[in-house]
């Protein structure tokens, strides 16, 4: 069994401590002492940080160290079809080992505890150990580096919302998804079960049943009454990308399940925006298109609507100056986003309200010439950028060619982002989007628009371009007979097996 198989199926059952060596190298041992300096320590194994990764090393930067808390890989871009019933396998998880092993940097399972500049050192945490011996603790570590890149990511903060991280579900990582994949089966079935005992609904409908039994007139009479069947209800907060595009899966994984409701829809979704607007930031044409397609599908979209507490089944909404409680079986959380809590524990680190760091045009933390960051952690000053994978993509391109320039102490160059447009799978209700920049040109040529117009996209094509944005992070990770296989495997679980599990 190859090295980077045998590690991995060892960390899905285990939780083990990987360290994998450059292709070639030797596997080291680990302990609290500090090892040598390597060239480039990259924490944080995303759509970035993986990235440059793979870059510096297809470019001969062998001596290249991958940190991440996780073993595997996702594309974070489709973690809501994960949320609405699609396995890990199906959205392509690839493993860090493996990638390691192929490409000839370094991987080691860790995560970030403290940095210190002064010293070029970086401290992991130690991990715990398991009570049945099952895996040792791995005491923390220290990590000394030439250049050093946080690629640390985004979380969805609470925004203060008493119940949140409570009693709502959030959607940053594959174990969020999957969270809100079986509480949403599992929540469905159990509604429908209650239906079932309970036609009602309500308190008194145990009191009706049981003067059916009894052979009462009244029974007799309520039990021929048709059953009110109340709509399992799921509340999203937010609508951008994600909360968007959730709602839409989950509207086609309503069907899933075999226990269909006699009347009306089993699945109630809406969508709660505190803003004014709809899907801020993105144009009104695209805004309008995605709104209409929502609604044919049933789901219902609420502005101006500030959710001020989250209980068990239940949201707190205010709406001006009163405050309602609505029914909420789930909860999905995706408001905003924010750094990782770590980001403010680096006091050393120049950072800002978003728990962001804060960076040259050239991607360094200012008054750190080693250090860099890129991605969801990140904020170029005075010139905010959105935090997608296509921002990270980007910088992480941009940092392969600036790290090795920068060591030979040639001047910094500025990133500059080519907004590529705006690209939303809506399941069942097709894919939309707006591109920008070369390829609006060609297209919108073509059709004889003006070539500085963005591009509005729908369809097979829209479908073809929103693909095709993973396809191309494939190939890299992967190469092109690799990348080639794994999109060919991914068209056939596509068409023969099931579009969506039950959990």
């Amino acid at each position: 069994m190859p090295l980077h198989n045998a590690l991995e199926k060892a960390s899905k059952w285990h939780k083990v401590f990987i360290f994998v060596p450059a292709k070639g190298g030797r596997m080291e041992t680990h302990d609290s002492q500090r090892t040598r300096d390597t060239d480039i320590v990259i924490i944080g194994g995303g759509a970035g940080g993986l990235e440059l990764a793979v870059r510096l090393a297809k470019a001969g930067h062998k001596d290249v160290l991958l940190i991440d808390r996780e073993t595997s890989h996702v594309w974070k871009p489709r973690l809501h079809e994960i949320a609405a019933g699609l396995g890990r396998r199906q959205v392509d998880e690839l493993g860090y080992a493996g990638l390691a092993e192929q490409w000839g940097f370094r991987y080691e399972c860790g995560t970030l505890e403290s940095v210190n500049p002064e010293q070029r050192q970086i401290t992991l945490a130690a991990i715990p150990g398991r009570e049945d011996h099952a895996s040792a603790e791995v005491p923390a570590r220290v990590r000394g580096y030439c250049q050093l890149v946080l690629a640390l990511g985004g979380v969805t903060p609470d925004m203060g919302v008493e119940g949140v991280l409570e009693h709502a579900c959030l959607l940053d990582s594959p174990d969020n998804a999957e969270r809100i994949a079986q509480q949403f089966s599992r929540g469905l079935l159990a509604n429908h079960v209650a239906m079932e005992i309970s036609p009602t609904g309500d308190a008194g409908a145990s009191a009706t049943q049981g003067d059916a039994q009894n052979g009462t007139e009244g029974g007799a009479q309520d039990s021929a009454k048709e059953p009110q069947w109340r709509p399992y209800q799921v509340m999203i907060v937010g609508s951008g990308a994600t909360g968007v595009e959730l709602a839409a899966y989950l509207h086609e994984a309503r069907g899933m399940h075999d226990a269909p409701a006699p009347k009306g829809a089993k699945v109630e979704i809406t969508i709660l925006e505190a803003t004014e607007t709809f899907m801020p930031g993105v144009s009104q044409e695209l805004r309008e298109s995605i709104h209409q397609r929502l609604e044919e599908q049933g789901i219902k979209i609420e502005l101006s609507r500030q959710v001020a507490k989250v209980s068990p089944g239940s949201v707190e909404i205010s709406e001006g100056d009163e405050s309602v409680t609505r029914d909420a079986d789930l909860v999905v959380w995706a408001a905003g986003r924010v750094g990782p809590a770590i980001v403010e524990e680096i006091d050393a680190l120049e950072s800002n309200k978003k728990r962001q760091f804060t960076v040259t045009p050239g991607l360094q933390c200012l008054g750190h010439d080693s250090i860099f960051a890129l991605g969801d952690c990140a904020n170029i000053d005075e010139a905010p950028l959105p935090p997608t994978a296509q921002v990270a993509s980007e910088q992480a391109e941009f940092l392969a060619a600036e790290l090795p320039r920068r060591q030979q102490g040639e001047p910094a160059q500025a990133f500059e982002f080519k907004d590529r447009g705006t690209l939303l799978s809506l399941s069942s209700a097709g894919s939309v989007g707006e591109l920008s920049g070369k390829l609006s040109d060609k297209l919108g040529n073509a059709q004889g628009s003006k070539g500085n117009d963005d591009l509005q996209v729908r369809g097979r094509f829209a479908r073809a371009a929103y693909q095709g944005l993973q396809r191309q992070h494939q190939f890299l990770l992967l190469g092109p007979l690799k990348g080639s296989a794994e999109v060919v495997s991914d068209v056939l679980r596509r068409s023969m097996g099931p579009r969506l599990k039950v959990h």
